[in-house]
């Protein structure tokens, strides 16, 4: 039997994919008050899609028919490759030829690839296959001990890090790479006892939100650690877990068919090439309308206009060049169920 998607989480997707976009933009006409509350209450982009795949994941191991997950991985670990190879030109541009090799030699090679966004798929891969190989071996009573554990490695690491002026045994990109463990847990979670009250998702919603921007605002106030590059806080699960939960139970207002086929078909995409589209964006408003980068409004649009451009550049290829679209985006890896 056919199944029914769930609209309203395809149109998050693409809503988390404007997110990440608002994240690696920059804002040179807004107030850097402004500029940290962007990013902060966008912070709940990447988390949501680990929690998605997750509960989509443990949809597919409850199915006999669909649990063979192997085509999933294989795909994650061909669009990590094959974007550090497209991402390539750009390092050039960026640096040189020799920061090539270097990235592709030194061992975070493995976790961030060619480019640093690039860690997302890398993360979901490792995240899986600890997940597949603790549900083999009986050991899930160990999982949320796990998570604690990364969860708080990753604030020690990053956020905190200064807070408690430790030296700790890993930075916090290697440390940020384990954060689909826990994630992808949370939506394995949410798969098996169905979507949260929907009051007690607004409040994690909310109130992750909230504790972030209070996070943020105490680290900065009491120990002048910037909010600018936050990435992960202690509100940021519960805030995507929150949004998370909404979008599987459904959401009137995001079940638009035209949001929805866009999440669904170009998210991933958009995610994968949205750097390059900054890039080129920036190259032409500066070489023919340099004045713009003057308007707040252009700063306000920007986002939504990377966005589109990465729209109307994968609808492209998928009407016109199908084999190349599904090239890029792994497609003929994956079997269709």
């Amino acid at each position: 039997m056919q199944r029914t998607r769930n609209l309203t989480i395809d149109s998050l997707r693409l809503l988390a994919t404007l997110e990440v976009i608002a994240l690696h933009v920059t804002f040179t006409g807004l107030p850097s008050v402004a500029v940290d509350l962007i990013r902060l209450q966008a912070r709940w982009a990447v988390p949501f899609f680990f929690i998605v795949s997750g509960y989509f994941f443990a949809q597919r191991l409850a199915d006999p028919k669909r649990s063979d997950v192997r085509p999933a991985l294989y795909r994650l670990i061909w669009l990590f490759l094959l974007w550090s190879i497209i991402y390539i030109p750009l390092v050039i541009y960026e640096h040189d030829v020799k920061e090539v090799f270097r990235r592709l030699l030194f061992p975070s090679f493995i976790y961030i690839g060619e480019y640093f966004h690039l860690w997302f798929p890398s993360s979901l891969v490792l995240g899986f296959i600890t997940l597949l190989f603790l549900f083999h071996y009986k050991l899930e009573k160990w999982i949320p001990l796990l998570s604690a554990g990364i969860l708080v490695q990753i604030l020690l690491a990053g956020a905190y890090n200064q807070v408690f002026n430790l030296k700790f045994p890993f930075d916090f990109v290697i440390a940020r790479q384990w954060l689909s463990v826990p994630a992808l847990y949370l939506g394995v979670w949410l798969f098996r006892r169905g979507p949260l009250n929907r009051w007690l998702a607004v409040f994690l919603l909310l109130g992750g939100l909230g504790l972030q921007i209070g996070e943020a605002w105490f680290l900065q106030t009491r120990f002048n650690i910037s909010a600018y590059d936050h990435e992960v806080l202690i509100g940021t699960l519960p805030f995507a877990l929150g949004v998370a939960s909404l979008g599987i139970s459904g959401l009137r207002l995001l079940e638009n068919p035209r949001l929805s086929s866009w999440g669904r078909d170009y998210s991933l995409g958009g995610y994968l090439m949205h750097i390059l589209i900054i890039v080129g964006v920036v190259g032409l408003v500066n070489t023919f309308i340099p004045a713009l980068n003057k308007l707040v409004v252009w700063d306000i649009l920007s986002p939504f206009a990377v966005l589109a451009a990465c729209i109307g550049i994968l609808a492209a290829l998928r009407r016109w060049l199908p084999g190349v679209f599904n090239f890029l985006m792994g497609d003929h890896l994956t079997k269709k169920v």
